[in-house]
């Protein structure tokens, strides 16, 4: 029984450093952060990813409606950036879709809220 304990913790112990290069990657942060409540639109939106990803997709969704947003670089890539992206008074919902290095979709969202100056 002893023996079969050895193997088992052997091949764990083999496998781990392998698990690392399987795992996809994950937006690290963004600018303005998810949750910030603004009185005016930034004029820049960055998404920052832990490893290079290639963003495909962009979309501010509001109670109005949905709009695609440009964004550079336009292929792989750890920081994107989307210039004006425009946020409207409300929640501004920042819907992001991206192809990680192992080719796996991931996608998230960000919340923006605007208010009124006080």
């Amino acid at each position: 029984m002893t023996g079969a304990r050895y193997a088992i913790a052997a091949m764990l112990m083999l496998s781990t450093p392998f698990s690392s290069a399987f795992a996809h990657t994950a937006l690290k942060s963004s600018n303005p952060a998810s949750g910030s409540v603004l009185t005016q639109s930034p004029p820049t939106l960055v998404l920052n990813f832990i490893e290079p990803s290639r963003l495909t997709s962009l979309v501010v969704v509001t109670a109005t409606g949905e709009r695609r947003l440009p964004f550079g670089p336009t292929g792989s890539g750890v920081t994107f950036t989307a210039q004006k992206p425009g946020f409207v008074r409300g929640r501004n919902e920042i819907r992001w879709r991206a192809l990680s290095r192992d080719g796996h979709v991931i996608e998230g969202s960000i919340i923006v809220v605007l208010h009124a100056p006080a």
